[in-house]
């Protein structure tokens, strides 16, 4: 800050002398008063480098200050009426007066503004003429002088002032550093009157708030809220959410909102309102009125806001929504469910509760009301779902199909998940047998292990595996391959969407590994299927002997996700029974195989597992 006061770049020394007066640097004095001795600088730079020393050395030595009173250049005479401010002693008032006879508008008002700061309401007999309607007067100054003054004339004349947008940049720079209540009500009037794409000025309004005591925001917003009208409770309630979410002003705004009528008021109401720091479960009751508004965009917010009401049931409060003439309003009700807990759902009987969004015309509706069944309901509730949710697991909208099927996986009672896979067209019952020894470029994809030349069920073969592909490995292992004895084992797929999981049904540990899986099926005559397979890392497809599909996966190098997918494989199905002979590979990660037999149109071929 020396540097820069030792600079020739005006706003450079004005930063440093401003600095210098705020902290009350010391180590700033002499080169202050180097700066205002200095006759070769420019008189305003001087000025506040006057400005800067008396705040420093907190006196006035009067023999010294007469000579910047009197001095030639007005902008050195305005700087000492700032002095006087709060300096000067007993004989402020005296140069006061002296100054307030000034030829030069500046230093005059400069004058009024201190006289009005040291006897407040008393200096409105001198506040009145200079700041009368019609004035050319700095706005600057005359804004200072009005808030010090702080009678409720002068407060309206300000007021009155800062409605002129050409003035308010101004008008704010006079009374940024003056700590008042009073004053919050016009800044926010002057921000309710401003116009359209006035960004700046709307900026330079919330900087000044930002600055301001917290206590003295609250009161001002608080009075402002009072003096009613929608576009002041809007104004408020946005102020209230970018800068002092405080409690107690949300019991103001609560109240006010009850006389609102435009739309966005209630809006901005109650975005502020549903703030945490508000604590929105003091205004639960308005938000639930708020659900019968007739404009949707109301009732999805006062939806919005009941869910961040802590300890609310929103199951028994958001049940009318269920039905809602409106989709939006209905998917914020059901989003809100899905945040909700779970234990106060309606036991076994949740699929009746949720049964107008289940069978909405709206794809996103159903999908969220599937995954509230799957987040909230019990094993009483599986029957009911499957009987209304069985249609999209045979249905083509692969969407609805897999929510519906999260769902229902979720509440199915053990062991009859396969059935939710099947239904799907997903092959769901498989005979496996693994692992056999890869490596981490994939090379036992290309081995040929027993498996592969003949299927025998009732084989067992020797077969190698290491540790080195687990994370971590394993205490006291040298990575070596070891072998170990496996056999044939019945898998019926547990996941919901089908995918039979390789590696929680081979032995450990899965990575570096190869595995096999047999399925067979039976349909009543031949037919043409499409099929989808895919799986991680990779695979190859024999249908009744011949390779139909293979595909390998190259990692995804953010998420080491490996996943290959073989869309739309068009192969012919004999009449009787098919075998699907999958070869399947993992290096490390999650290891699985999933194949979905479709017709044309993307329905689930019926076909059946044969008969043991």
């Amino acid at each position: 800050m020396l540097q820069q006061l030792e600079s020739d770049d005006w706003i450079l020394q004005a930063e440093a002398l401003h600095y210098f007066g705020k902290y009350r640097v010391m180590d700033g004095v002499r080169a202050t008063r180097a700066l205002l001795a200095n006759e070769k600088a420019a008189p305003w730079i001087r000025g506040r480098a006057l400005v800067t020393l008396c705040a420093l050395e907190n006196k006035v030595v009067p023999a010294e200050f007469q000579k910047w009173m009197e001095h030639a250049r007005p902008e050195l005479r305005a700087a000492a009426a700032e002095v006087l401010e709060v300096g000067g002693g007993d004989q402020a008032a005296a140069w006061l007066q002296t100054l307030l006879k000034d030829k030069d508008d500046t230093v005059r008002y400069q004058a009024a503004a201190a006289l009005a700061r040291r006897s407040k309401e008393a200096a409105w007999a001198v506040v009145d003429p200079l700041t009368a309607d019609g004035t050319a007067a700095p706005a600057r100054l005359v804004a200072r002088t009005l808030a010090w003054t702080g009678t409720d004339a002068a407060l309206q004349r300000l007021g009155a002032l800062m409605a002129k947008p050409d003035q308010l940049s101004k008008c704010l720079q006079g009374i940024r550093d003056i700590p008042s209540p009073k004053l919050v009500p016009l800044i926010l009037a002057a921000r309710t009157a401003l116009p359209e794409g006035e960004e700046r000025l709307h900026g330079l309004i919330l900087s000044d708030l930002q600055t301001r005591d917290k206590k003295d925001l609250v009161t001002g917003l608080g009075k402002f809220m009072e003096a009613g009208g929608d576009q002041n409770i809007r104004t408020a309630a946005r102020i209230i959410t970018l800068l002092v979410p405080a409690p107690e002003l949300g019991v103001v705004l609560r109240t006010a909102l009850t006389k609102a009528t435009d739309t966005g008021t209630i809006e901005a109401g109650m975005i502020a309102l549903g703030i945490p720091a508000i604590e929105p479960v003091r205004h639960i009751e308005y938000f639930t009125q708020q659900l019968g508004h007739a404009d949707p965009s109301i009732r999805a917010l006062a939806i919005r806001c009941l869910a961040h009401c802590e300890g609310a049931n929103l199951f028994e409060i958001l049940k009318p929504k269920m039905a809602d003439e409106n989709v939006s309003v209905v998917a914020a009700a059901l989003g809100a469910l899905l945040r909700s807990p779970a234990a106060n759902a309606p036991r076994g009987t949740l699929v009746t509760y949720l049964k107008a969004p289940l069978s909405s015309a709206d794809n996103n509706v159903r999908t969220l009301a599937n995954d509230v069944l799957a987040h909230a309901g019990s094993a009483e509730d599986y029957k009911p779902a499957l009987a209304t949710l069985a249609s999209l697991l045979r249905g083509k909208d692969d969407d609805l199909r897999v929510s519906a099927a999260k769902a229902l996986g979720q509440l199915a009672p053990a062991g009859e998940v396969g059935d939710l896979v099947s239904m799907q067209g997903y092959l769901a019952k498989w005979t496996i047998i693994g692992t056999f020894l890869n490596d981490d470029k994939n090379s036992g994809f290309q081995e040929v292990f027993p498996p592969e030349k003949a299927i025998d069920f009732q084989a067992k073969y020797k077969a190698k595996f290491v540790w080195a592909g687990v994370q971590g490995g394993v205490e006291g292992s040298d990575n070596k391959p070891i072998e170990r004895e496996v056999e044939w084992s019945k898998v019926i797929v547990d996941q919901a969407d089908g995918r039979l999981l390789m590696a929680a049904n081979l032995p450990p540990p899965g990575s570096l590994s190869i595995g096999y899986a047999v399925s067979d099926v039976t349909v009543d005559k031949a037919c043409e299927v499409i099929l989808t397979i895919d799986g991680d890392d990779g695979f190859r497809v024999r249908l009744n002997g011949a390779v139909i599909g293979e595909q390998m996966a190259v990692p995804d190098p953010k998420t080491r996700v490996a996943v290959a997918t073989l869309p739309g494989v068009k192969v012919q199905l004999k009449q009787g029974s098919n075998r699907f002979f999958v070869k399947s590979c993992n290096i490390t990660g999650s290891w699985w195989v999933r194949i979905r037999v479709a017709d044309a149109e993307g329905n689930p071929v019926d076909f059946r597992a044969p008969k043991p």
